[in-house]
């Protein structure tokens, strides 16, 4: 169940910590968009009704009394046809941050722990303390107070509780992404045993009770969860113009005045041109070293060179710790059916994705032969 805190700012705000809060009023994020701080229209000093860019709304100025159609028809043309409510409500699947887009069902705190160690804790552990890279769920609350000042001191830790401000969000994200080896695969009544596991790990009390092991979880009860973090989000105006221009509707260009500018250096001109070398987290391992850039890549093979970076970085997620069935790095047994298969057809499976495994480890940006290198590496150090 990978939940990226991250993203969040984009349906949020932009995010500040925690000290700030008592320090500054601030117009933090409410969870109703229909509270939102900033107006999409304001009034001039005339009270007319205008746009952000100061543009007048006239309303009514013209009746039009016809509507002009086309005399190009649609037919058999495929255009599609009118969505059914039942197609709308199978795609409107999103949560607003107040809840609103809950659908119905509920599952106690208690069957929601199964469901939790069954389909997320190989990726987020059995508590939400997190497995390898995957993403830790649970604890960290009051840490954003945290400024370490070298890496060896602790920093904020951001989770569920100490982070997000909103939880009915994150029922949209499991539902449509996880788990990360089936997504869409849970009913509606498990998410919310999922969250309400994931609540009660991280200690969060709603209307100053404890959330217990028999705590029915439910559209309504979400509603009424307030975390931590709730005001730690600042909301970004962005109806708020970056500039104040006076606005021109002719003539607003003196065309002998303008000045046109010229790069003196072809930005075209890359060294070492595009596609002879790749870089993954610092380290660039080339596929072909030309003799003209010695010194430009650490010349390494294939297998140990980009095939272990791209393991390391793509498909360690999986294959370090074997989630959801995939073959355990350096585990022979494992590995031994995939040696007696086609390589062909092992490459086939790594490249356009076989069951639970994503297509190129899930990163479509890499090259196919990129892919065939990483399954080398991988072989090579699993026999």
């Amino acid at each position: 169940m990978y939940i990226s805190m991250r993203n969040l700012t984009l349906l949020i705000g932009t995010a500040f910590l925690a000290t700030n809060l008592s320090a500054t009023k601030l117009n933090y994020t409410p969870a109703n968009p229909d509270k939102y701080p900033y107006p999409s229209t304001a009034k001039n000093k005339q009270g007319l009704e205008t746009n952000v860019d100061g543009a007048i709304i006239r309303k009514n100025v013209i009746k039009v009394k016809e509507v002009y159609k086309s005399q190009i028809s649609g037919k058999n043309h495929n255009f599609g046809k009118k969505a059914s409510k039942e197609i709308i409500k199978a795609w409107n699947t999103d949560v607003r941050p107040d809840g609103k887009g809950l659908p119905n069902g509920q599952m106690s705190v208690e069957e929601g722990a199964q469901v939790f160690a069954a389909k997320c804790a190989v990726c987020h552990g059995d508590f939400g303390e997190g497995v390898d890279r995957f993403p830790v769920l649970a604890g960290g609350i009051g840490t954003l107070k945290l400024h370490p000042k070298t890496g060896g001191d602790p920093g904020p830790l951001k989770t569920i509780g100490s982070y997000a401000p909103y939880i009915a969000p994150f029922f949209w994200y499991i539902q449509t992404a996880m788990p990360l080896s089936a997504p869409k695969s849970l009913s509606d009544s498990q998410v919310y045993g999922i969250l309400g596991y994931l609540l009660q790990l991280n200690e969060i009390k709603v209307n100053g009770a404890e959330i217990e092991d028999s705590t029915i979880i439910k559209r309504k009860f979400i509603k009424a969860v307030h975390l931590p973090n709730e005001k730690g989000f600042e909301y970004n105006n962005l109806r708020k113009p970056d500039t104040h221009n006076t606005r021109c509707m002719n003539n607003c260009i003196d065309k002998s005045k303008m000045v046109v500018m010229h790069i003196k250096t072809d930005a075209t001109v890359v060294e070492p041109p595009f596609g002879k070398g790749r870089y993954y987290f610092g380290t660039n391992y080339s596929r072909t070293v030309e003799a003209k850039y010695p010194n430009h890549t650490q010349k390494l093979s294939k297998d140990d060179g980009i095939g272990k970076s791209i393991y390391e970085n793509t498909c360690a997620g999986c294959h370090k710790s074997g989630v959801a069935g995939a073959p355990k790095f350096g585990n022979k047994a494992d590995w031994a059916h995939v040696e007696k298969e086609n390589m062909k057809t092992v490459f086939d499976h790594a490249i356009n994705g076989f069951n639970a495994m994503p297509p190129k480890g899930g990163d479509t940006t890499l090259k196919d032969a990129d892919v065939k290198d990483a399954v080398k590496y991988m072989l090579k150090n699993s026999k």
